[in-house]
């Protein structure tokens, strides 16, 4: 089924006879520029009335900016095909009540294009199977359709305004406006109105000549532009087609023309029926209009824009002046950058010296990261830093529920899940001459108490004791208070 005009108010309409349209080979079609193909069918007249087309295989291609196509075509004799493709890929195409002749929607290309922005090419290909027959057989290209994108222009173009477009509004208060097919609105009522606002310099109404199953008689109607003075145009009486001589429903057909309309303000139409006592009167009908849109305005602000830039004799320097500014402030960040690095390297580093702060590198242990803490009253204590794990070690974490911290704080012990306290070694264990451990992880020998007795005694008042307490956690330690100086040292792991 075809895609409804309501879901496609606005069309752009391309002409057949548009440079743009390429035919291939163009030396298999012809132009008609006699409208030879209007009366014959009821499909109405061709658009422009001019036709192009072909009675071989051939093909055309169109490329578009938007979001919905569809090829217009005309067709004579039954023995033809044809299919569509956008980008490569096959779209819906229709079949065709024969009597018709004009108008066709050979294709569309439905929601396919939806959401899309970028430009896309529409590719027709006639072509005609072997007969038998002496009867004429030939495809006619009348336009291309499609939705434009919002950001279109839409300069000079010639814009297809369907009557469901919310530009288009009824007088409508006694329902006097209703639904007769063909996607169309219509009324019989005297005095009953619709108005359209558009921009353009030329406005069409198309309708609907309704003649079957019932015939209406001609009956006349008027329209003014902008309140200018009112003109009359006649709604034809129901008509024959050539091709089957009967009453026929004859859709896309013109009623008027307003044309030389001012392009530097929008215009706003209004069309009514005029009063009549004819029976049967003709409906007037609105299916869409045809606008010709005004071209560029060469005073819009982007116009405006592009033109003081060009005209500007200084547009030159200015440019260079900005190239400058731009490599000396390139530069300038750079020695801020630079400087800005050096500044935290020095950070760094200091703030890596001063992790020890306090401490000798003891060059007598025979082993690396040992250092020795100054203590009060002429003692040395000497302690492994905090580093992580050599390999064999293991961190807290796999031994957590093995160890245990039991809160002690008494001097010179070790708490130990399962073990009960452990004195610290005395000074004579501790002062083995190499040191062998060291290598290996912790050794609770590398804890050296005191060089000098005095450490383990009170000589005076003044005089403060240095205390060495090992924890089996690596929590914060908050600093005692007294007259004790405490050192804490991480927890030793060995594992069971």
């Amino acid at each position: 089924m075809t895609t409804p005009d309501s879901s496609v108010p606005r069309l752009v309409v391309v002409d057949d006879t548009d440079p743009t349209i390429q035919y291939s080979p163009a030396s298999a079609f012809s132009l008609d520029s006699t409208g030879s193909l209007d009366l014959v069918g009821y499909g109405g007249p061709a658009f422009n009335k001019t036709l192009t087309g072909t009675t071989t295989n051939a093909s055309l291609s169109y490329t578009f900016n938007g979001t919905f196509v569809r090829a217009m075509v005309a067709a004579v004799g039954t023995t033809y095909t044809w299919n569509c493709t956008v980008d490569g890929h096959l779209i819906s195409s229709f079949t065709v009540d024969t009597n018709q002749v004009t108008n066709y929607i050979a294709c569309d290309s439905a929601g396919i294009l939806q959401g899309t922005t970028g430009e896309h090419t529409l590719d027709v290909n006639f072509a005609f199977r072997p007969t038998n027959t002496s009867d004429s057989q030939s495809l006619w290209l009348d336009d291309i359709q499609y939705q434009p994108l919002p950001s279109d222009p839409l300069d000079s173009v010639m814009l297809r305004v369907h009557n469901s477009d919310p530009s288009v509004s009824y007088s409508n208060s006694s329902g006097a406006w209703n639904w007769q097919g063909f996607g169309s609105n219509s009324t019989q009522i005297t005095g009953t109105s619709m108005n359209f606002n558009f921009n353009g310099s030329s406005v069409t109404l198309y309708s609907v000549n309704f003649g079957s199953p019932t015939r209406f008689n001609a009956s006349t109607a008027f329209y003014a532009i902008d309140s200018n003075p009112t003109v009359n145009f006649d709604l034809p009486g129901s008509a024959t087609v050539q091709n089957t001589g009967n009453y026929s429903n004859i859709i896309n057909y013109p009623l008027f023309t307003a044309s030389n309309l001012s392009e530097s303000s929008p215009h706003s139409l209004e069309v009514a029926t005029s009063y009549n006592d004819s029976s049967s009167p003709q409906y007037l009908t609105i299916n869409y209009f045809m606008v010709k849109t005004n071209p560029a305005n060469s005073t819009s602000p982007e116009h405006a824009s592009n033109s003081s830039s060009s005209s500007s004799p200084n547009s030159s320097n200015l440019s260079h002046g900005s190239d400058v500014g731009s490599i000396v402030g390139g530069i300038i960040g750079g020695l801020v950058g630079l400087a800005a690095l050096i500044a935290l390297i020095y950070y760094l580093r200091r703030r890596r010296r001063n992790q020890y702060s306090g401490m000798m590198l003891d060059l007598t242990g025979g082993g690396p990261g040992y250092y020795k803490l100054d203590g009060r009253g002429g003692d040395t204590l000497e302690v492994t830093p905090f580093v992580s794990p050599a390999p064999g070690s293991y961190p807290p974490a796999k031994y957590a529920e093995a160890t245990a911290y039991t809160g002690q704080s008494s001097a010179n012990s070790f708490a130990t899940s399962g073990s009960g306290a452990s004195p610290l070694p005395s000074a004579s264990s501790s002062s083995s001459s190499s040191h062998p451990n060291r290598s290996s992880g912790w050794d609770p020998n590398r804890f050296v108490t005191s060089k000098n007795p005095r450490i383990m005694t009170v000589e005076s008042d003044e005089q403060r004791r240095s205390q060495i307490r090992q924890h089996e956690d690596s929590g914060v330690r908050l600093p005692s208070v007294g007259h004790e100086e405490i050192v804490d040292v991480p927890p030793t792991y060995t594992e069971s």
